[in-house]
């Protein structure tokens, strides 16, 4: 797949993102264990302290290698096929030797939000975590990781944490309720392709 095809699915989920900063570990201690070894994906929201943002979690777990989750998680061309919101994106440059890249996105987040671009930027550790932050656009804050965890039984816990102020004028209740909608829907996809690669 060329560069400039790939893009993270992590650009999902509406594109509202956000995390931890560099070099943390993520909080698991909200997770409902028995929910995910049930097969569930788990989500929780918040109110940050900042005006106007919103906080997500969501969980999964993945029978399949770290390699092929995370590979999934950068196929621009997919993305649009089960992210909800997101109309199209692409690669507009590559930095940091390769382990940066910046995205632009186009958005349609709901039918009274007219459509817009942003550009956000991925930090890449290798097979550990994504992390994302906003570059330009109407967002005012767009923060997230994506983290692979290994387990004990050679599942992954695949964790989004995301942090973001929309910027533009929607009310908080319904970027919060978008988003405990939306995450579960791309986890899902994202663990059920990964699943049925590794199955091949």
């Amino acid at each position: 797949m060329a560069a400039r095809d790939r893009l993270p699915a992590l650009a999902l989920a509406s594109a509202f993102l956000g995390a931890p900063a560099a070099g943390t570990e993520p909080d698991l201690g909200w997770i409902d264990f028995a929910r995910l070894a049930a097969g569930e994906t788990v989500v929780q929201t918040g109110k940050a302290a900042a005006r106007g943002t919103v906080t997500v979690d969501a969980a999964t777990r993945v029978h399949a290698p770290k390699e092929v989750i995370w590979g999934i998680l950068r196929e621009c061309e997919i993305a649009p096929e089960y992210v909800p919101n997101v109309v199209a994106c692409r690669l507009i440059d590559s930095v940091n030797d390769g382990k940066s890249e910046l995205f632009v996105q186009t958005v349609k987040p709901a039918f009274f939000v007219p459509r817009f671009e942003h550009v956000f930027r991925l930090d890449y550790y290798p097979f550990d975590r994504i992390e994302v932050r906003r570059v330009s656009g109407p967002i005012a804050e767009l923060e997230g990781t994506w983290w692979l965890l290994d387990q004990e039984d050679g599942a992954v816990l695949l964790v989004h944490s995301l942090r973001l102020r929309p910027g533009i004028p929607v009310p908080r209740l319904f970027v919060r309720a978008t988003l405990r909608h939306d995450l579960p829907i791309v986890l899902d996809a994202v663990r059920d392709r990964a699943q049925a690669h590794a199955s091949d």
